[in-house]
Formats: structure tokens, sequence, C-alpha cells
């Protein structure tokens, strides 16, 4: 049995939010899996001529019983079937690895695009979804193979763990026009702001410009990392406030790895791994923060912070994505019950 994981690229470069993918293509790729590259045009009309070729050059040296790592989206659904069918003509096993489930996000009412995305999930012979609320939905909607929970995404850093220290600003990062609610922030808590797309904010906000992926996690110090959606301070609100209630989101790894602790929403799918590991702060409301935060005593922060360092490390290795395709390798082998 040999192993293998998709790098799909658009054009001739990765587009923006490619970090978690790039990341889980290079901690496998380091753990032995060999990297089976495709890069695919941006012409609608050149892709779909072109796809069945490019898949049958990609996949050309995958052979019966071997692995093969795909990572869901794949920029086409044309494209993530093809895939999928070579591998299952060729007798290998696909492991659908999650980022983003369209149908929690931007598919609602769409039934037909809803079903094709869970008939595509169906099609893999094992799937690593990012918690358990998420596995629950997909069961409910009918998704019948095996599942695997990755809990939470590794983070690849060079950087240095910041000096994050409890008497330091908040840090929110990310795509600020969809975090509308920055504008109501009236708080007496500072907070600084990375993104593209900033709004009129009050004077506790300040807004440090945009930077990269890979070199955000050196600007980040503070006290904690906010991980926050939508246009209310009471909670999270709106398409991508709802998702947080199923997703991971990526920007609570990016804290994390730079060894900042976090302040996520309650109902967050990611809250019961803040609470569990004591890494964060969980509200309910932004409105909350002034007495969490002032009762928060510098022992507690630092325990916190403790906890936070030796998650970091572990993210820095990639422990949770090698731990989770091996889970998933050990299920399509049945050597684990799923």
């Amino acid at each position: 049995m040999r192993k293998f994981v998709m790098q799909v690229k658009l054009g001739q470069k990765n587009t923006s939010g490619q970090k978690a993918k790039e990341d889980i293509t290079k901690i496998l790729s380091d753990d032995g899996y060999k990297v089976l590259g495709m890069n695919v045009s941006q012409n609608k009309f050149i892709k779909l001529i072109t796809i069945p070729y490019k898949v049958n050059r990609g996949l050309k040296e995958v052979e019966k019983n071997d692995i093969v790592v795909v990572q869901y989206p794949m920029y086409s659904r044309l494209l993530i079937k093809n895939v999928i069918k070579r591998c299952k003509k060729r007798g290998a096993k696909v492991i659908g690895i999650i980022h983003d489930v369209e149908s929690l996000r931007f598919l609602k009412g769409e039934k037909r695009k809803s079903i094709d995305e869970l008939n595509i999930f169906n099609s893999c012979d094992c799937l690593v979804s990012h918690n358990e609320n998420m596995t629950g939905w997909l069961r409910l909607e009918g998704v019948k193979t095996k599942i695997v929970s990755l809990e939470i995404f590794d983070y690849l850093t060079r950087e240095k763990e910041v000096s994050a220290g409890l008497k330091k600003d908040l840090v929110f990062a990310g795509n600020l026009s969809k975090s509308s609610f920055l504008e109501k922030w009236y708080l007496d808590e500072k907070i600084k702001v990375f993104g593209i797309n900033p709004g009129n904010y009050s004077k506790s906000i300040k807004y440090m410009g945009v930077k990269t992926p890979n070199e955000l996690p050196k600007y980040l110090d503070g006290s904690f990392g906010l991980v926050w959606d939508g246009n209310s301070m009471s909670t999270n609100a709106g398409v991508y406030g709802e998702y947080t209630k199923y997703n991971n989101p990526h920007k609570v790894s990016l804290y994390l790895s730079s060894g900042l602790p976090v302040i996520v929403w309650k109902q967050a799918a990611i809250a019961k791994f803040v609470q569990e590991n004591r890494i964060g702060l969980v509200v309910e409301s932004l409105y909350e923060l002034p007495k969490v935060l002032g009762t928060l005593s510098d022992a507690n922060y630092e325990v916190i912070k403790d906890n936070v360092h030796n998650l970091s490390v572990k993210f820095k290795c990639g422990y949770f994505t090698k731990r989770a395709v091996k889970s998933a390798i050990e299920a399509i082998n049945g050597k684990k019950n799923l």
C-alpha cells in the first residue's frame, strides 16, 4: 500500500485562503505521502475540456489498495468527481479531508447542489470532518461513509510564539467586511485588527493592516485572539455566524499556534475544545468581556498560556492531521470501528 496526497492549484498559484490545504499537504508529505500535483485552468471552458486528461495523468501512479488523500472543496465539483472515480477504477481508497461544507453556508435552499455535495462525501471511503458537530450534521443529512473527526486544524509556522500577556490588547484577524460587529465596538477593551476591507471603527480599535498567513503570527502580540463573526456584538450572526456551530475556524489555530489564547462564542463547535483544553475563554456575548476579563487572575491566565504553548507544539508537527488520517486508514482497513 502506497500513500498519496493530492495538491491542486488554480492557475499558476494558490488562491488566498489556501494556508490550511498547504499545511496538510506539507504535513502528509513529511510523513511519507507522495504529492500528486495538479494545476487546473481558471478558464471554465478549458477546465471542462482538460480535467479528464489531467486527472488521468495526475493519478497514473495510483494502483490497487493505495491510499489517496483529497481535500474538499477542490475548485470544481467535476474535478473531484473525476479524481474519486479514477481512484475507484484503479482500486485505490480515498480519504476526503473536509475544509468547508458548502451546504452549511451558501447552498441553503439549493437542494440539488446540496445533494450533489453529499453524494461526493458518500463516494469517499472515509471522511475527516472538523468535529463531532459537523459529523452529526453529515449523518443527519444521509452521509453513510466512515467519518473521523479532526478536532482542530494544525497550523505550520516557523515564527516564535508571541509574548502574550493579560494586560495587552485583544487581537482580531480576518476579512473585516464579514466582521461588521467591529463597527459597534464601543467597549473599553482595546483591540488590534488585521485584514482587508476595514470599516469605520471607534478609538478602542487600532487597524494594523494586511499580513499574509505566513507572516501574520509574528504580529499577533496581545492577550487573547478573538473569534467572532457577523454584525452583532451579542451573538455570532448571519451565515458565517451560524456556520461556526459546525466548523473549526482556521483563525483559532492561527492564534493558538502563535501562543495566543482565544475567546470564542459559547455556541460555536470549537467552544468544547477550548473549554476541555483550557486554552481560552468562552462567552455568549462580547458585552460579557469587561466582566470576564476583569475577574481573570494572572495565575489563571498563565495556566491558560501554558496550555496554549503545549498545543502550539502539536500544531507545528502536524499532530492532529496525522492522527486523523491514521484513524481514517485504520477505519478503511477494518481496524477501527466508526
